[in-house]
């Protein structure tokens, strides 16, 4: 048996699809599979039409596995089984802390879900866990899927940092999605990916309206668009990953993560060299709008969401920002009051992967005492944990007030 985790810390990078559309193609080859979608939001259970549901889910479940065995579902294709996800799956954090040992612990689990499988792909929520170090000590192969951004591949180096220090013996492997060949940076950041195969795969997935419709026709991509190219790139996506794992006969050479850390701080450098450029226009009849990716933070009961408040990380073209905006906080003309500070790629990897608070990278722009929306969402959240509730791709008309790098706006509206 296998085990491959689809994986990143940033979100809205294409995980789930990917994680469907793999785990299909691994079924279709004749390879009895399982997927396990453990993000809690479950997009890959819907994908497939079923209940997103774990009876009974909890400390005991993890420790001898029947609850989570007992809860995989057939789906419709053939040699392709689903555990679905569970909202309850949020616990995971805290449930691994209880037990202890979360690498034997994952490791085990998936040895007992397993045995009846060839193949077991992991969907993986992002950030960095707990649940992720155990997924990384047990799986065969870690497989990311990435943006040809700056901000995209500081990730995958912190990555190749992590399974350094931790000496892991999985294979690890990129490959680039959402690729626009419209853009400059796109082409060149391919290019540059196909020099270094010890670390990107070969195949590229581009960014096309036709996957955006798996979540409407609830299927993968092979069973409704054969010929399309972004399903051609998924079959060479699996097709070279299959390879790589029938070839894996030892441990990782030691200096192997170093070199493949020097490449895609390379790579970095380059694309950021290009990223300071202004790229030419799409050749389209109409202006082709950017695509943004905003990742949303509250606790876990939403206390934010519940009291008017939103807290965002938004990714635009060249820059980031955390902004916070409180809805309604003028009594007499509803207005809304908005703070928010560009920062830099370093801390957005940071504020992703849980290292650091979108509150407090505000604050360290803003200072304290801060303007009324950070006060109010102090006193709301009452010391309680932020985390990422929400991703999502988003072309939008919106961009934040031009300000030079490192510095910060409060407004109203």
């Amino acid at each position: 048996m296998k085990t491959v985790a689809i994986y990143n810390m940033k979100g809205g990078v294409g995980k789930t699809t990917s994680a469907v559309n793999l785990s299909y193609l691994a079924a279709a080859s004749g390879a009895r599979t399982l997927l396990w979608d453990l993000d809690p939001q479950g997009a890959a259970t819907f994908a497939f039409r079923v209940r997103p549901h774990v009876e009974g889910f909890g400390k005991k479940s993890l420790e001898d596995g029947q609850a989570l065995g007992a809860a995989i579902r057939e789906t419709d294709y053939n040699n392709l089984h689903l555990l679905p996800a569970d909202f309850a799956y949020r616990k995971f954090e805290r449930l691994l802390d209880s037990i202890g040992k979360p690498e034997r612990l994952v490791r085990s689990l998936l040895a007992t879900l397993g045995r009846d499988f060839d193949m077991v792909f992991l969907d993986c929520p992002a950030g960095f866990s707990l649940l992720t170090e155990g997924i990384f000590a047990a799986a065969d192969a870690i497989i990311l899927p990435t943006i040809p951004t700056v901000l995209s591949l500081r990730t995958l180096a912190q990555l190749i940092k992590w399974a350094d220090r931790s000496e892991t013996q999985c294979t690890v492997a990129a490959f680039f999605s959402m690729v626009d060949r419209r853009k400059t940076l796109h082409q060149q950041a391919a290019g540059w990916s196909a020099a270094n195969p010890q670390i990107f795969l070969s195949a590229q997935i581009p960014y096309a309206s036709i996957v955006e419709q798996m979540t409407i026709r609830r299927m993968p991509l092979a069973r409704f668009a054969v010929r399309d190219p972004a399903t051609q790139a998924f079959a060479e996506v699996w097709a070279e990953l299959e390879t790589r794992l029938q070839r894996k006969t030892g441990p990782v050479k030691k200096g192997t993560w170093s070199q493949i850390l020097d490449a895609i701080e390379s790579l970095i450098a380059r694309v950021g060299s290009v990223n300071g450029h202004a790229e030419p226009p799409a050749p389209s009849s109409r202006v082709a709008q950017d695509v943004h990716f905003v990742h949303r933070f509250d606790t876990e009961h939403h206390d934010l969401q519940r009291s008017g408040h939103v807290l965002e990380l938004r990714e635009l073209t060249g820059k980031v920002f955390v902004v916070s905006v409180r809805s309604g906080s003028g009594e007499a003309t509803g207005a809304n009051e908005q703070a928010q500070a560009r920062i830099d790629n370093s801390w957005a990897v940071q504020i992703l992967s849980g290292e650091l608070s979108p509150l407090a990278a505000l604050e360290r722009r803003l200072g304290r005492p801060g303007p009324r929306p950070l006060e109010s969402i102090h006193h709301k959240i009452g010391g309680r944990k932020l985390r990422r509730t929400d991703t999502r791709v988003a072309t939008m008309d919106y961009q934040p007030a031009s300000v030079p790098a490192g510095s910060a706006t409060v407004t109203s509206s």
